[in-house]
Order: structure tokens, then sequence, then C-alpha cells
């Protein structure tokens, strides 16, 4: 049976030797105060994007000790929004202008990731247009927008992103996401970023255009927690089957608010996440 994964450590993991092929640099360590281990890899050459089926670029995982869905304590949970921060300036760059792009259905509670973590963007482009006197230093030009799925809109994330991108011209490109896992252990516990954009879809054989730097124009980073997996078994009559964490409803919640947090502290560094929090909500 196909492995079906968006996460790149799933894919990497099923090769024994992707660790010694040339061109791919890879390292894990664990970092105690956020309660997670985190696995970076970066592939560097053509021919190493070739034999792991990846584009080049960079890969990270965080795989958390317990799932997202329980509460980890007020210190922990602060740590993990440093970690996922860091880990988003190795994916993106330094840049005044920004937009976030949510994915997925808002309706369905696995697809509903994106669309909240866009809610909970401190979106700051009208700011600077309308009101420059009240933007502050330490505030990035950020745009946040959820794309919806084309089931009810009609048209492609694609298509939408690369519009906006006209229209709005941002340095670069911010998207989130559900995602799908071989490995149900990962469901819900795992935070994957990665700098060469995303499929959407992919995971669950559903692939729709990509959203990436090739095709938008601009650097496209992806960040996203996997929320379904596919039922393995020998029985064809649940060849389609995909399941979800029984927590699912919390797990969004919590993922999208760890996630946006970590965005936020990343595009406006010198605001606190209290500060955003008191100005959003």
């Amino acid at each position: 049976m196909a492995l079906n994964t968006d996460l790149a450590v799933e894919s990497f993991r099923g090769l024994s030797d992707a660790s010694r092929i040339s061109g791919v640099v890879s390292e894990e360590y664990y970092d105690s105060d956020a309660a997670a281990t985190v696995s970076r890899t970066e592939i560097i050459s053509g021919e190493a994007a070739e034999k792991l089926g990846k584009p080049k670029g960079v890969y990270i995982t965080i795989e958390c000790d317990k799932p997202l869905s329980e509460y980890a304590g007020d210190m922990v949970t602060q740590q993990r929004v440093v970690l996922i921060s860091e880990c988003i300036s190795e994916v993106c760059a330094a840049s005044d202008e920004t937009l976030v792009l949510g994915l997925g259905n808002r309706d369905i509670t696995p697809d509903a990731l994106g669309p909240l973590i866009a809610e909970r963007i401190f979106a700051t482009r009208h700011i600077k247009r309308c009101a420059s006197e009240f933007f502050g230093l330490g505030m990035a030009q950020v745009s946040a927008v959820s794309a919806g799925v084309m089931a009810k809109t009609g048209i492609e994330s694609q298509e939408i992103a690369s519009s906006l991108c006209k229209t709005v011209s941002p340095a670069q490109v911010i998207v989130c996401d559900a995602l799908a896992c071989a490995e149900p252990s990962h469901m819900g516990r795992t935070i994957q970023l990665c700098s060469t954009g995303i499929s959407p879809g992919s995971g669950v054989e559903n692939a729709r255009a990509e959203l990436s730097e090739r095709f938008l124009g601009v650097p496209t980073a992806a960040i996203g927690i996997p929320t379904v997996s596919r039922l393995m078994s020998d029985d064809t009559r649940f060849d389609s089957l995909m399941v979800t964490p029984r927590q699912i409803d919390k797990l969004i919640k919590a993922g999208a608010e760890l996630i946006s947090t970590a965005i936020n502290s990343f595009l406006h560094p010198e605001l606190t996440a209290d500060e955003i929090n008191s100005i959003l909500w």
C-alpha cells in the first residue's frame, strides 16, 4: 500500500540511506524546555532532491512529547512558541512584507487549521497604508487571508494566492495547512515547516495546484500539523478511510493558537504575545 504523507521526515525515514545521500545535511536534537524533538534536513543538490522526491530546501519537524491537545504548562507552551518562531526564521526571510495564507475548509474540523491560523494573524498592511502614524517600530507589513477550498469558491488556492501576490506584492508567503501523515503517532503532536511551499491535499490523494516560489514568484514557506492518517489495512473496503484524533477539536484550537502566536512573534519581534493578543481580541 502506498505511503500517504505530507511529512518529509516520514518520506526520508522510508529510505534507509537518506542520511548518507550526498547533498543532504541532517541533524536532530531535543529541546527539553519545549519538550520536543527537532529534526532538520536540508536538501542541497538536485540529485538528492530527485532521490528523495522532495524539492531542494529546508525541512524542519518538531515532534512534541505529548499531543498538542493536552495542556503542557504555560512555560512549555511559551518555549514552544519561541522554538517554532526560531524554526520559522530558518525557512523564511526576515522580511517586512509578508502574506500569510490559510488553506482548508473552516467547516470541517480536521481541515480547519489554516483558516483558524489566518484569523489569529496580526495583519498590519492596512495600518501602514491608512493610519501610518499608528504603524509602530517592530511591526511588519502583514496581510492574512483564508483562501477557502475550491469546492466552495470554484477557484484553486494557487490562483487566489497568485492574484494576491500580484495585488499585494509581498516579499514572501507563509502557507498554513492541515497535513496528512502515515504514522498515526505523528497526528496532533508534530509540526512541520519547510521552505519549499506545499501541494495542498497531496497527502490524501487529492493534490491541488502547488503553492511555491516557482508559481507565486516569491519565496514561499509552509507550516502545518498532521490531523489525519490513512487507515492501513489489507481489507480493500478501507483503502480510502482516513482517521483523525478523538480530541480533534481541541487539537485544532491549540495548534492554531500555537502556530499563529509563533508567526506573529516572528513577524513582529518587538511586540509581546500579550500586546498582540490585546489588539486582536
